[in-house]
């Protein structure tokens, strides 16, 4: 039997790697480690927590308008010694941490990734999840999908979930949540807790009852899982003012439910009860049971026809950055629309639809 156990969501304050057209800082990045590793004490030693959860850029910070060859400049490797650093804390605190980093990969020269992991209490790297979803210059395991399935593997290595003994450990990151197809896979791998890695700005999508929180409350309910997401907290010395973040980081009950958030964008942590067991309970009951019940049979068909984003797309080059990617997203919604899929709006209504936020 797992007894109930914490798990502490970090909202951290965070000095980006780089300034407007500044060289990369290197000190912001250990700063930022150093700071990473003493939340990981005080977790595990006011709340006595047993997984913490940092958001994206937690090591790196964010500055738009940076070129691909900015943020390989700034990449780490999961053998490095920041996720080493970050390894004693969590060997130290006895506690899984989970974190996102930007990735170099020596299979991808000239690519950079956006790479959650888990850190175990071993203070080794035990999981991996390359972020699927983004509209950036990041290569995504879809980009080179025929090449990562070779090297790592299918669904095991595109939906990774760790196994504890806490119960089992699946990660997401940021724009992933708006895709319900991330969140079941992770689910139908034995995820129960998801860890929704996240950086989320003002937008009304963003907000608290906005598109991105209520996604979550869906995701934590249709999976029968508890879901943690961490979002940033302040920026320290960067370019523009320091609450660029709207916060309310979250942790959401199998239910639905939130069990705690954070109430600002300023530097915090929130903690909540994990029960495995009644999560066990609820998924073994035959009722509304929506893993059991689900015919994925019946609906492989439309997903396998689908001439939605193409496969291997940027296999012969990355992706520069959202240009790039729109171009290819309009090229698609073309296609939709003339397979019947979409329909396209009036001439009147297209010209008021205003643009939709940068997504990390």
């Amino acid at each position: 039997m797992i007894e109930p156990w914490n798990i502490t969501v970090v909202q951290p304050a965070v000095k980006p790697v780089f300034k407007g057209a500044s060289p990369l800082r290197r000190d912001a990045l250990r700063e930022n480690l150093e700071r990473a590793c003493e939340h990981v004490r005080v977790a595990a030693k006011w709340s006595r927590s047993k997984v913490v959860v940092f958001p994206e850029f937690f090591l790196h910070g964010f500055q738009p308008g940076r070129s691909n060859e900015d943020w390989i400049d700034a990449s780490l490797r999961l053998d490095g010694p920041e996720l080493a650093e970050l390894g004693k804390a969590a060997r130290a605190a006895q506690c899984y941490v989970a974190g996102m980093i930007y990735e170099v990969l020596d299979d991808w020269p000239g690519r950079f990734w956006n790479t959650a992991v888990i850190v175990g209490p071993d203070g080794e790297v035990q999981l991996t999840y390359r972020k699927l979803y983004a509209m950036t210059g990041k290569t995504r395991p879809g980009d080179v999908y025929d090449d990562y399935v070779r090297r790592f593997g299918g669904p095991q290595a595109l939906f990774p979930v760790l196994r504890t003994p806490l119960g089992n450990l699946g990660c997401l990151v940021c724009y992933d949540i708006n895709f319900p197809e991330v969140s079941r896979c992770l689910a139908l791998n034995g995820a129960e807790v998801l860890l929704h890695i996240s950086s989320e700005g003002r937008s009304s999508y963003h907000l608290p009852d906005g598109g991105w929180e209520l996604a979550r409350r869906v995701r934590a309910y249709e999976n029968h899982a508890y879901l943690a997401m961490s979002n940033c907290g302040p920026t320290i010395d960067g370019e523009g003012p320091s609450d660029v973040s709207h916060g309310h980081s979250q942790i959401v009950g199998f239910d639905g439910r939130v069990l705690n958030m954070a109430e600002s964008a300023g530097e915090t942590m929130i903690t909540a009860e994990i029960d495995i067991e009644a999560l066990r309970r609820r998924r073994a009951r035959a009722s509304l049971n929506f893993l059991a019940e689900l015919s994925p049979q019946i609906h492989a068909p439309i997903y396998a026809a689908a001439q939605a984003w193409p496969a291997n797309h940027w296999l012969q080059r990355p992706g520069t950055g959202v240009a790039d990617n729109r171009a290819v997203e309009a090229e698609v919604i073309a296609r939709m629309t003339r397979n019947g899929v979409l329909v396209a709006p009036s001439a009147s209504e297209s010209a008021g639809a205003g643009a939709l936020p940068q997504q990390t």
